[in-house]
């Protein structure tokens, strides 16, 4: 949940309008509090740039005794590009924990072109993201691709990094609750009444605290891969995983043409998992991954299993699924090391970890009742080597605290549209129906073939397009959801195109 491949669209080079749009733009915002100016933020494609406007605005890292360190939260606004402007913007909170909404802004900016037409649309880093004091840490040795295929995070690094970062920063002040209140601070200086977030995998969960605390000055919410205040991650990712690995093979054993390549998926899968559990696999790949240099690494069930669940994460990686595992069950398990790699490089490796350990191990990690996260395990493909490692780094951080009622039921009757993948192993549909309950006034949409994202699929434009027309409704009455039956996936890798893998 921690890049711009974790998020639900990816796109194409967003043109922005002239300086003189902008600073017209700036002067509809009459923001009380907020110095915006027009900037240059890079594009989508290579060596591009995209005009917006840029600011930052202070709030005390400690909200409740209002005194002390401050952190500038930094703000980055694509202004509405037509000239029947609404008042309430759309706010876009991405996942993780830990990802920076004002990097993902171009390529969202660029799906949401419709929204935009009418309302501003708005990023701001989270505490401890992107531009707002990051906590940033550096686990890995980039010198060693083995180091990236060892601990999730080494407790000995993390130990390094909360030195580190305590210089700046107290961790036990970086949780969703306190980062939601910054939120609304930021919307009320901009000058906003009411508000529309659009939240994906934990922005999903960022913007059901957000209507917990804040309703009133919401319009309306789309939820993407709902995040449920009580999920505790990683407690049941053996099981989602194990649903979604046993969803892409049945799909694919129903399709002729991945049926005919691989015949005994279910007996591949189970090889695999037997020969990883036997001890790592000595493996020799490419690194970096486009170069022609070899390097000899040691691929671990942890690692060799963390990569499926990844390549899981977008509809196109789950497209991949039964090739990787027929090569690793025929003794070839180059791919999938290489695969570890890639994700761990990242995925695992980027992002504000920082801000990861502090929301996980004060919101998911505590309330995780011992032995249940373990028996969840028993048996599947990935194992609960997560639930293990997670704990150790827990261990060498400080905890925040929580709001009693924080893992309780968010129920609200602010519209809301909600949209899962049918086979996200990491926010199962099951999620998602559920967050439909507690929103009374929703739409529950299961993407065909969709995973934690749905790059991949053919059809998305149904997706962009509900979006926008929920948010211009405001409502989900009308929506016409006859599309969603068109999206479908493309087809299977069968093979691989390069001999070398």
């Amino acid at each position: 949940m921690r890049s711009k491949a974790n998020w639900i669209f990816a796109s194409l080079l967003i043109i922005m309008s002239s300086g003189a749009s902008l600073a017209l733009a700036q002067k509809k915002l009459v923001p009380s509090k907020v110095d915006l100016t027009p900037c240059e933020v890079s594009g989508t494609q290579p060596k591009t740039t995209v005009r917006v406007l840029c600011g930052s605005y202070e709030v005390f890292e400690n909200r409740a005794t209002k005194s002390g360190r401050k952190i500038a939260l930094k703000i980055v606004i694509f202004p509405v590009s037509g000239l029947d402007k609404k008042p309430d913007p759309l706010f876009y909170i991405p996942g993780g924990p830990g990802s920076s909404s004002t990097e993902d802004a171009p390529y969202v900016a660029e799906d949401f072109a419709r929204v935009r037409e009418h309302r501003d649309l708005v990023f701001v880093d989270q505490r401890g993201t992107g531009g707002s004091n990051p906590l940033n840490c550096t686990f890995f040795d980039a010198a060693d691709p083995q180091t990236f295929l060892g601990h999730w995070n080494p407790p000995e690094q993390v130990r390094k990094c909360r030195t580190e970062l305590e210089a700046k920063a107290d961790l036990r002040l970086y949780t969703t609750t306190i980062a939601m209140d910054d939120l609304d601070e930021v919307r009320e200086a901009l000058g906003y009444k009411r508000i529309n977030i659009i939240g994906g995998s934990y922005g999903t969960r960022a913007t059901q605290e957000y209507v917990r605390t804040h309703a009133r000055h919401v319009r309306s919410v789309i939820l993407h891969g709902v995040s449920l205040t009580s999920q505790l991650m990683p407690r049941d990712f053996p099981q989602h995983t194990e649903r979604a690995i046993d969803g892409v093979i049945g799909e694919c054993l129903e399709n002729q043409a991945c049926h005919a390549a691989f015949p005994n998926l279910k007996t591949d899968k189970n090889t695999v998992l037997e020969r990883l559990l036997a001890g790592p696999i000595d493996v020799d790949i490419n690194y970096p991954e486009d170069s022609t240099t070899v390097r000899h690494v040691r691929l671990s069930r942890d690692l060799a299993a963390e990569a499926v669940r990844y390549m899981l994460y977008q509809s196109a990686g789950g497209s991949r699924v039964p090739l990787f595992l027929h090569e690793a069950a025929s003794g070839n398990f180059r791919p999938l090391a290489q695969a570890a790699l890639y994700y761990r490089q990242n995925l695992v490796g980027t992002g504000a970890t920082g801000l990861y350990i502090s929301v996980t191990c004060a919101e998911d990690l505590p309330w995780i009742e011992p032995g249940v996260g373990e028996r969840n395990a028993v048996g599947t493909f990935l194992g609960d080597y997560r639930l293990r490692q997670q704990r150790e780094a827990c261990a060498e951080w400080p905890r925040g605290s929580i709001p009693k009622d924080y893992g309780s039921p968010v129920r609200s009757t602010v519209p809301a549209l909600i949209m899962t993948g049918q086979w996200d192993p990491v926010t199962p549909p099951l999620y998602g129906e559920m967050a439909a309950k507690n929103f009374s006034k929703s739409l529950n949409i299961v993407v065909p073939s969709g995973g934690h994202g749905f790059a991949g699929l053919e059809g998305l434009d149904c997706i962009n397009n509900l979006i926008a027309d929920f948010v211009n409704r405001g409502s989900p009455k009308g929506l016409d959801t006859a599309c969603v039956k068109t999206i479908h996936r493309s087809g299977f890798q069968l093979k691989f195109g390069n001999p070398g893998q």
